[in-house]
């Protein structure tokens, strides 16, 4: 198998191959690696062109070597690529492998007869069953997969010639062959690596967006248009789950006593502290079905489902004692809030209840603040309330 064509057409093959990944790797972040297969796939297209230019013992001494580098090359590619992945040896110990398997790659040919040719296939098989050992001992899950598939092409590219027969120099042309589909394998490879790393990133990129979209970033609890979603979802399960009948639950709207002249006084930091320290409290006293949000600036809100006026002031009350008892090692003074209250018949009349608890909310800072009011009746202009509750040790 002497045709020079042969590693000639695999030549302009990879060339082509090698361009479109340069080119491919060049409108997109470059990714740890890149340069490795790039140039792995280059040396196997100019050593098919030495091939092809000269088929003697020469010419195979000077593209064994190119021929041979590609596995070894790839696999430090990956390592670079899997940097994270606990790989076995080093990447010292792939180039010392790289160096002695070149060396005999080209002292095979120039030595000729039975032991070159011995010599040129005990370098080649080294090479690939190195790679592909080490291949196989890679990262596990679905990163596995490409890997695997690489290594599979590494160690058919490794004996393919082989089994064809003693290499000799004039065997030049299907070691070429090998090395092109093996390096064509590689390109598939890279690209599917590319691709989803890049898918990954992207659904990374959306799940972080999605959580700055629900989240409040500086309490990390809902914010006002997430917890009307999930509210209205709850009292929706509600429903149904109580055969269709409304079952009892409270909205509370909650202020932060004085919350200006915390930050006037004490600086902003001191009032992201204050609004932290409020919702991590909420969160510690919560039962699991029910829901806490920052309602905007210094107010917050909670649905407490199958809950009445009395549980609901009781929860209020122990929200308080615990911001009221932890505002020393918060270095804040002692905080006071008010709490609007507020019965709400369902998903529908969400919106409405909030109004409500937005009137209640006004009414207990008309009473003196540090306190609860409920809402006990009576349209938006002709509303009626329950007496306040002191909440927590004395109204700041």
């Amino acid at each position: 198998m002497d045709d020079p064509a042969i590693p000639a057409f695999a030549c302009a093959t990879l060339t082509l191959i090698a361009g479109a990944l340069t080119a491919f790797g060049l409108r997109r972040e470059r990714m740890s690696g890149w340069r490795g297969w790039v140039a792995a796939i280059a040396l196997v297209a100019l050593g098919c062109g030495i091939a092809a230019a000269s088929p003697d013992a020469v010419g195979a001494a000077v593209a064994g070597p190119l021929l041979l580098q590609w596995p070894l090359l790839a696999l430090l590619a990956m390592r670079r690529f899997h940097a994270r992945h606990r790989w076995p040896l080093s990447a010292g110990i792939d180039l010392i492998v790289l160096a002695l398997t070149g060396t005999g790659a080209v002292a095979g040919p120039l030595a000729g007869g039975s032991g070159g040719a011995w010599l040129t296939a005990a370098s080649s098989l080294a090479a690939h069953l190195y790679a592909v050992a080490l291949l196989f001992m890679g990262p596990g899950g679905r990163a596995a997969t490409p890997l695997q598939a690489l290594a599979a092409a590494i160690a058919l590219a490794g004996f393919g010639p082989g089994l064809a027969g003693l290499p000799t120099p004039a065997d030049l042309p299907l070691r070429a062959c090998a090395a092109t589909l093996g390096a064509v394998v590689l390109a598939f490879v890279v690209l599917t690596l590319a691709t989803e790393r890049t898918e990954r990133r992207l659904r990374d990129s959306q799940q972080r967006l999605r959580t700055l979209a629900n989240l409040d970033a500086l309490t990390q609890i809902p914010n006002r248009r997430r917890f009307t979603e999930l509210a209205q979802r709850a009292l929706r399960s509600t429903e149904v789950g109580g055969g269709g009948r409304h079952t009892a639950a409270m909205v509370l709207l909650i202020d932060i006593d004085h919350f200006k002249q915390i930050n006037d006084h004490l600086g902003h930091a001191a009032g992201d502290r204050a609004l932290r320290l409020v919702a991590s409290s909420m969160i510690e006293h919560l039962r699991g079905a029910d829901l806490a949000g920052r309602h905007g600036g210094d107010e917050f809100v909670l649905l407490l489902r199958c809950a009445g006026t009395d549980e609901a002031v009781g929860i209020a009350d122990r929200i308080v004692g615990a911001i009221q008892s932890r505002c020393a090692e918060h270095q804040l003074p002692r905080l006071g809030l008010s709490f609007g209250l507020a019965h709400v018949e369902g998903a529908a009349d969400l919106d409405a209840a909030l109004q409500r608890a937005d009137q209640a909310l006004y009414e207990a800072k008309r009473q003196g603040r540090g306190c609860a009011v409920a809402e006990i009746g009576g349209g938006e202009s002709a509303a009626s309330f329950s007496a306040s509750r002191p909440l927590g040790l004395t109204a700041c």
